[in-house]
């Protein structure tokens, strides 16, 4: 538990820039105020208006609440 917890405190402090990979699924807030949902693999956009920005991880998404009742195992009734 202590393991999974300092792993979310490494998300949260790391700031990633503009072209990087994204390397977990989640929320992710940008130095302007901007906030967007991204998944591993993605690259890190730049802002429309403001060009090349820092990105800090704010989070889990919903998505990753959001799943399927199928893909976790449970039978839905139909």
């Amino acid at each position: 538990m202590a393991a999974l917890k300092e792993q979310r405190q490494q998300k949260t402090k790391r700031r990633f820039k503009t072209g990087q990979w994204v390397e977990y699924d989640g929320l992710y807030s940008d130095d302007w105020g901007g906030d967007l949902v991204l998944v591993q693999g993605d690259l890190f956009p730049m802002h429309p208006q403001m060009g090349e920005t820092h990105w800090t991880y704010a989070g889990q998404s919903a998505l990753n609440y959001m799943k399927s009742p199928k893909n976790n195992g449970h039978h839905i009734g139909y």
